[in-house]
């Protein structure tokens, strides 16, 4: 499973994104490009991240208990790296909206 712990595809290290290649390879006889195949891992990446969110980052709990709300099978790691950007994200555009 690829990590959810980026920001965006773009900063995944390419060695994840080619493992994952490789992966899907070795199972599937697919006629497309390397490169189709790694912009469809990239929005699946990125549904996969959403839902999370959407099922686990509850905004009307505090900070801890979003922590301490892991997804089965996720590692605690990626999961707290996550939140806190989820977190700081959230209170930045607040921070700005507020400025104005």
């Amino acid at each position: 499973m690829l990590p959810i712990n980026y920001e965006s595809w773009h900063q995944m290290p390419d060695s994840n994104k080619n493992q994952a290649l490789d992966n899907i390879k070795e199972r599937f006889a697919l006629e497309v490009s390397d490169t189709y195949i790694k912009k469809a891992l990239g929005k699946i990446w990125r549904d996969h991240k959403s839902t999370l969110k959407k099922e686990y980052f509850k905004k009307d709990i505090s900070l801890e208990e979003k922590l301490r709300n892991v997804p089965p099978g996720m590692l605690r790691y990626q999961w707290e790296d996550a939140v806190r950007f989820w977190n700081s994200k959230k209170r930045d555009v607040l921070q700005t909206s507020k400025l104005l």
